[in-house]
């Protein structure tokens, strides 16, 4: 798939500890284990309770608190300290983000933004497919990616907002409420003029999808995705 001119820019904006595997660099081999085994989980379509994260990270001969501890400052996994249930695990969201994502036509799962969204199908190297809703018009906006085969949207002037809200705090804060679908450029701008505190601008989907697959491409070994 070609990219438009000026998806480069965009592109070389991700720091390279952010692109798949790379951002667990950080991680000891016990907790890329019990990581993996989170991803894998929300991509069945089963996000993991928390004995169930309690049992396996205990397999792993880890702490679960001090893992999720460590998940979370290094931004890749959230939870609940209250109930102990996962909140955020890029790509995935643990409650309802408007960006639903069936993974081959089985398993239904919430992202937490656009380019998360988009990064599924490379991340599993499965056809996906997503149904959101431009936040301006509240226009259905329909995806559907497939490794081998390529991609397709509705409508077909579809963009996503590449943005953010502030500078500081983890993802999920900043970015995750920007980055949404939108049916076009021109609702895309109207947004961001009625919202002054969002910054950004309307990227193409072609360039988005790529953005999706250098964030999240690699992030699981295949065996486990």
């Amino acid at each position: 798939m070609t990219l438009p001119g000026d998806a480069e820019p965009t592109l070389a904006s991700i720091p390279g500890q952010r692109r798949g595997r790379a951002r667990l660099e950080p991680l000891s081999q016990r907790e890329r284990g019990l990581y993996d085994w989170i991803l894998t989980a929300f991509a069945a379509g089963t996000p993991p309770t928390p004995d169930a994260l309690a049992d396996t990270a205990s397999s792993l001969k880890l702490e679960v608190e001090a893992a999720l501890a460590t998940f979370a400052r290094e931004d890749l996994v959230h939870h609940d300290p209250a109930t102990g249930a996962i909140l955020v695990a890029y790509p995935f969201s643990g409650t309802p983000r408007g960006h639903r994502v069936l993974i081959d036509g089985s398993y239904s799962v919430e992202a937490m933004c656009a380019i998360d969204a988009l990064g599924i199908a490379p991340m599993l190297g499965l056809p996906i497919e997503i149904t959101s809703r431009d936040p301006h018009t509240d226009r259905e906006v329909w995806v559907r990616l497939d490794p081998g085969e390529g991609a397709w949207w509705e409508p077909e002037t579809a963009v996503v907002l590449d943005g953010c809200v502030g500078s500081d705090g983890p993802s999920y804060r900043t970015c995750c409420e920007a980055l949404n679908f939108f049916e076009s450029g021109e609702s895309a701008l109207s947004y961001l003029v009625t919202n002054p505190d969002i910054s950004g601008r309307a990227i193409p989907l072609p360039e988005a999808i790529e953005l999706g697959r250098a964030i999240f491409g690699d992030l699981l070994p295949r065996s486990e995705a």
